[in-house]
């Protein structure tokens, strides 16, 4: 059973994702920030990495950037799942090795699928462009 993590401050969506995530045949495994993200990303040892971009202390990006230079973590793919969908954080996250980009609100069927494709070792294509971000965006 592939394992997600997923790292999201909105202590609702993780409940909605767990419930679902689980429902589709993933072990579920949650951090309501960036640094418990952080621990749990090297002690769980995820098959996926489902994260958010606005987060408090530190984002999901600046998170990922964190975990691209931790060795026992740096392989493990990253999808962001976000409100904060601009072309700025777009870019960023796929700079970073970023596997896919998701907004909210997202498509469960599409959200799966994206998982099991990203699991399977699949190229996964982006998504339509996003507007671009506000100035106090990243």
């Amino acid at each position: 059973m592939p394992k997600i993590l997923v790292v999201d401050d909105d202590v609702a969506m993780t409940r909605a994702l767990a419930i679902r995530l689980r429902a589709a045949g993933f072990e579920v495994v949650v951090a309501h920030d960036a640094d418990r993200g952080s621990r749990l990303a090297v002690s769980e040892r995820p098959d996926v990495i489902l994260l958010d971009v606005d987060m408090p202390h530190y984002s999901g990006l600046e998170l990922h950037e964190c975990l691209r230079f931790a060795e026992r973590v740096r392989h493990v793919p990253v999808v962001y799942l976000s409100g904060n969908d601009c072309a700025t954080n777009r870019a960023v996250a796929f700079q970073q090795g970023a596997r896919a980009f998701l907004s909210k609100p997202y498509e469960p069927a599409r959200l799966i699928q994206t998982l099991n494709e990203v699991v399977a070792g699949s190229a996964l294509r982006a998504a339509p462009e996003p507007a671009a971000c506000k100035e106090s965006d990243p």
